[in-house]
């Protein structure tokens, strides 16, 4: 198992939500190391782990109080006890030879009733139900609450573990609990009870087998019923894998072309639209190019023959007029003459005459070489100030449709060639329809499975009402006397045969974890001969040691330091043993050792301890020396800062105890 994240919300010193995250790099960096002051919520951080696993079977609920009372008072003090508080944790595990994410979260709130508690567990993103309502036997499977203080512990409180007479009973309790035994002890203690209920039992064997067929029909539709819950709780997730393999398919033919190819018939009708179109404009530029359009090429010198034009066009009234004005000029004189005009007014006036005669045939004399006819002339004016500027207007439209419908055109084509071939996207249009059908088929299943559940559901109501009327009719029979005997003596012998069971399979485990404990210590002791031999009575699990030449070692010999670190090979074994891969987490996880203790804990058990080992150290534990050698083992670090102001502790990034200067 590998926890990814533990967010709290409003629990304890975490104000708000705060989210510390735990998932290691990688197997050779196992450490994910969390600094705090005393008071900053280390402890916190391990109740909360705890809590959210096994609520109200934690190890962090002990004590004078309630459950109630200790959720109660686990609310941060800043926020609403109505709001409430939260824990939760994402972790993952290998089911099955497939890995799977899991997600629980634990709320509680006061209300007027008391304080309400709820769970939920999620996989793969999705609620489950089943597990939620079945958490307690799951976790039980999983990592049992009375193993659990072999992975989760305080390291101060270690010392409670450094006497053999204390260690004998924790090899105890850890045996009965690894091998299942406590199991055993609590069959015994139900015999015990069973028989003292049949030997004050008055009901007749009839009435018994008739309780018991009632008893069995319970049972048989509880079982059921768990059947069917865990069918439907398997098909809802197969329907929910079902759709995202759906979307998988849907995603994979998008990527490979499979929006242009459902666009195909669109893409190429738009080709053969903008075919026909360009056609179209190309004609009418072909039109436009036999009618004036050649005439713009040479726009300049039609305004030349224009302006040569007029000028002949001149020329020709001046020629009409030149003969008009000699004639008139004439008789001008003449009257002039006629009315005694003296000689100077006659030679001034014939002078200005013949000036303007002259003027006048000099515009007669313009070189001739159009005659233009006037309606050459009107139609020349005509194309120069109409013609021209018109069928340029048509050509600038004309252009400005060509250039858009040739881009448009070029997109097309561009978007045509990306079209997958259809034997590329057939396999994929194949696996979209077939997972549609199996969503559709998983769809189908839910439903049915819905209805069984449903169904199992009115059987063991059933069931259940039937015991009762069953239990109210025996309840003034009565039980003959030799069949209460019987089953007393029957009795008797299964608790002879659990204790030789017992004896036989703690004998066989024994052995294992002497070994497994001998060898923690050869890793911790920085005095390799100090213990050569570790023995556990399998009836007492009182422990011996023994030193160099297999003689008896008194406890009393090892150090405090040494005591404590044969504690933490004490737990290390017992967790190896358990054959759990559950995360090592550790509180304090130097406590009050030596310098030179410490070291041999940093490097023989920290970087060991597990595939994921998370330590909860206050500054004047892990400081920069010790820092530095679990380095290379470290995934990554976090801080955990109190703020008085706020009385909240919140969680940063990076070792802040790491300081340079404290390596002396």
């Amino acid at each position: 198992m590998i926890l990814d994240e533990l967010t709290f919300h409003d629990f304890g010193v975490y104000r708000g939500r705060q989210t510390f995250h735990l998932t290691p790099k990688s197997d050779e960096q196992p450490i994910i190391l969390i600094g705090a002051r005393n008071g900053g919520g280390k402890t916190t951080f391990l109740e909360g782990l705890q809590l959210a696993f096994f609520g109200r079977l934690s190890q962090a609920f002990r004590g004078g109080v309630s459950y109630e009372e200790y959720l109660r008072r686990s609310i941060n003090r800043a926020a609403s006890p109505q709001d409430g508080a939260a824990v939760e944790v994402k972790f993952r595990r290998v089911l099955d030879g497939r890995e799977q994410g899991f997600r629980i979260r634990r709320t509680w709130s006061v209300q007027k009733g008391g304080v309400r508690e709820t769970f939920e567990a999620f996989v793969e993103g999705a609620h489950d139900r089943v597990l939620t309502e079945q958490w307690a036997e799951y976790v039980e499977e999983m990592l049992p609450p009375r193993i659990a203080p072999l992975f989760f512990f305080d390291g101060e409180k270690i010392e409670q573990f450094a006497d053999l007479g204390r260690s004998g009973e924790i090899v105890g309790t850890a045996v009965n609990a690894l091998l299942g035994l406590d199991i055993v002890e609590r069959l015994q203690t139900d015999l015990d009870v069973f028989e003292r209920r049949k030997a004050a039992s008055h009901a007749s064997l009839v009435e018994q087998q008739a309780l018991k067929a009632a008893a069995d029909a319970i049972d048989a539709a509880q079982a059921r019923l768990d059947i069917e819950q865990t069918a439907r709780a398997s098909a809802k997730r197969n329907l929910e894998r079902r759709g995202l393999l759906l979307d998988r398919a849907h995603t994979a033919f998008k990527n490979q072309g499979g929006d242009l190819f459902e666009a195909r018939q669109a893409i190429l009708a738009e080709d053969v639209e903008l075919v026909g179109a360009l056609g179209a404009v190309n004609r009418s530029l072909r039109a436009w190019a036999g009618e004036l359009a050649p005439l713009m090429m040479v726009e300049d010198l039609l305004g030349e023959v224009a302006v040569q034009a007029e000028r002949e066009s001149q020329a020709d009234t001046a020629k009409a007029v030149l003969g008009h004005l000699t004639k008139r000029d004439r008789q001008v004189i003449q009257k002039l003459k006629s009315a005694g005009a003296n000689g100077v007014m006659l030679h001034e006036i014939g002078a200005y005459l013949d000036d303007d005669r002259k003027k006048v045939a000099g515009q007669a004399a313009t070189h001739r070489y159009l005659d233009m006819t006037r309606s050459a002339r009107s139609q020349l004016d005509t194309v120069m100030e109409q013609g021209l500027p018109a069928a340029r207007e048509v050509y600038q439209a004309l252009m400005t449709d060509l250039d858009g419908l040739t881009a448009r055109k070029d997109d097309v084509e561009r978007r045509a060639a990306a079209i997958p071939a259809p034997e590329t996207i057939a396999p994929l249009v194949a696996a979209i329809e077939a997972e549609t059908d199996a969503k559709q088929q998983a769809e189908a299943q839910v439903e049915l499975a819905e209805r069984a559940v449903e169904a199992a559901e009115r059987t063991l109501a059933a069931a259940r009402l039937a015991y009762r009327d069953t239990m109210e009719r025996q309840v003034h029979s009565t039980l003959q006397a030799e069949d209460a005997q019987r089953m007393l003596e029957h009795s008797a012998r299964v608790r002879e045969t659990l204790a030789r069971f017992k004896a036989e399979v703690v004998g066989h485990h024994v052995h294992r974890i002497e070994v497994l404990v001998l060898e923690a210590l050869t890793r911790l002791l920085r005095k390799e001969d100090l213990v050569t031999a570790v023995t556990i009575d399998p009836v007492t699990f009182a422990i011996g040691l023994s030193g160099g030449g297999w003689d008896a070692l008194p406890f009393e010999q090892l150090s405090a330091g040494e005591r404590q670190l044969f504690a933490i090979a004490l737990l290390w074994a017992l967790a190896q043993a358990s054959g759990q891969t559950a995360p090592t987490v550790i509180d304090t996880p130097l406590g009050r050792l030596d310098s030179g203790h410490r070291q041999r804990l940093v490097d023989g058990y920290f970087p060991h301890a597990g595939h994921q080992v998370i330590l909860l150290s206050t500054d004047e534990e892990i400081d920069a020396r010790h820092h530095a050698r679990l380095e290379p083992f470290i995934s990554h670090s976090m801080t955990v800062e109190f703020d008085p102001a706020q009385r909240s502790s919140r969680v940063r990034e990076g070792y802040a105890f790491a300081r340079v200067e404290e390596i002396a």
